[in-house]
């Protein structure tokens, strides 16, 4: 077989997947098919409505302060203004789910995006959220008070 022949088909089919993908992209493994956002409990954690059951899903990327059990009061305030910031955020946006695993309490590790935008990078621009990858939980009342 002719070599040209064979290069020429080759970049022919990666031409055509390419124009594909662009044109009907093609879900990846990690999305959370037919799940949507449902109740938003504070500043990173979510409620996802599937079609299975409803699960409880902390995203991942950032944290936020405690809205439940807040070792200070400068610590629930800021949680409650994240929490209130994130469901505008949501509130009339398209939503999309990355799954990223579970975490040790069995919850899933989401990635959200708010038309296109992820919103813990929006939460930590505007100071409502620190980024977070599963280390040591920084102290909010040390932070804010100190």
């Amino acid at each position: 077989m002719d070599t040209n022949l064979v290069i020429y088909c080759g970049l022919t089919l990666l031409i055509f997947y390419t124009l594909a993908e662009r044109i009907a992209p093609v879900p990846r493994v990690n999305e959370i098919d037919g799940c949507r956002l449902g109740y938003v409990y504070d500043g990173d954690t979510v409620e996802l409505k599937c079609p299975d059951r409803k699960r409880t899903a902390r995203l991942v990327g950032f944290d936020t302060p405690e809205t439940k059990d807040p070792g200070c009061a400068a610590e629930k305030a800021l949680g409650d203004r994240a929490t209130a910031r994130l469901r505008q955020i949501v509130d009339g946006a398209s939503i999309s789910f990355q799954h990223e695993g579970y975490d040790k309490f069995g919850r899933e590790l989401v990635r959200m995006t708010a038309d296109g935008r992820d919103v813990g990078d929006a939460l930590i621009s505007e100071g409502l959220a620190v980024r977070y990858d599963r280390g040591s939980r920084i102290n909010w009342c040390k932070r804010l008070n100190g």
